[in-house]
């Protein structure tokens, strides 16, 4: 994007986020700058999406799936595998959103988590590696949990999944591998053969079973792996809200945007302030968890 198209559209941004509140009466008394700042913040949500969806419709090499080679990339490998192997492309969607790793980090704790790091296995920590039984999984994931925590450097979670401790992994991979198999496996749970008529409502379902069965799987991880999935085409799925008000993060930022209000009202003028700016509510999600953590200063996703 221009320089002066970008300046634009932060404009516009502001103004519509000032007469959404002005709308419902809603208090607008923070400072200019934390406005513009929130703007900026929606911009690199939505600038985001679209990176995701130039790389849908674009050749990606199979390079990108080996965490061992320099070209490894997930967000591609997904892409890559959703159309020849489902099961892997949900299950490195799955890794993804547990680590909440970074191109900004050259990926470099999915290259060791994925990579199997201390595991010395011929291929990546595959679907296939680790749907295995019970005692076998569960040695494996100790295995894989200690030699990550001894690794140097020790792989850091992202800021989404900040209080994760690797001593959670065995559990918290058992339990999804088990709930996963429990329903028959990611395309029976994903992609029934029923086609699914309400992409919303089936996205709540899936969240509560999400939710109710994934060790260490909160609200934040679940959202944004059922994003992920829907993005990537991989499950028909699509938020029903922002799911602000049960995060501590964003409900901090919809209180600081909104005012002191209740939860069902939080998540109501988040999903009507996306509405009303055109933007997913996952982007509108990301960019108010961001904003509250710096209001008044820009800090890039």
């Amino acid at each position: 994007m221009k320089i002066q198209d970008n300046e634009n559209h932060v404009i516009t941004l502001i103004n519509d986020i000032k007469e959404y509140l002005n709308k419902h009466n809603l208090s607008m008394s923070l400072p200019s700058i934390v406005y513009e700042i929130l703007a900026l913040q929606l911009i690199d949500s939505i600038e985001q999406e679209a990176a995701i969806k130039a790389l849908l419709e674009s050749n990606i090499r199979e390079q990108c799936c080996n965490p061992k080679w320099e070209e490894f990339n997930p967000i591609k490998a997904v892409i890559y595998l959703k159309d020849k192997d489902y099961e892997e492309a949900c299950w490195l969607s799955f890794l993804l959103i547990y680590t909440n790793d970074s191109e900004q980090t050259d990926w470099a704790f999915m290259r060791k988590l994925y990579g199997g790091v201390g595991l010395n296995l011929n291929t990546a920590l595959t679907w296939q590696q680790v749907n295995k039984s019970f005692d076998q999984r569960m040695a494996l994931l100790e295995e894989l949990s200690s030699s990550l925590a001894l690794s140097n450097p020790k792989p850091k979670f992202g800021h989404h999944r900040a209080y994760e401790s690797l001593s959670h992994l065995p559990i918290a991979f058992s339990s999804y591998i088990d709930f996963i198999n429990e329903q028959g496996g990611h395309q029976v749970l994903f992609r029934p053969k029923v086609p699914v008529l309400d992409k919303t409502a089936y996205f709540q379902q899936l969240y509560a079973l999400i939710r109710k069965n994934v060790y260490r799987f909160g609200r934040l991880s679940t959202f944004e792996y059922l994003c992920l999935l829907g993005k990537m085409d991989l499950a028909d799925v699509e938020p029903d809200s922002c799911y602000i008000a049960e995060a501590s993060g964003p409900k901090r930022g919809a209180k600081l945007l909104f005012g002191v209000l209740d939860d069902a009202k939080l998540d109501d003028h988040a999903i009507g302030l996306a509405d009303y700016l055109n933007v997913g509510y996952q982007e509108m999600e990301a960019a108010i968890c961001h904003w509250q953590k710096s209001p008044d200063r820009y800090i890039q996703h």
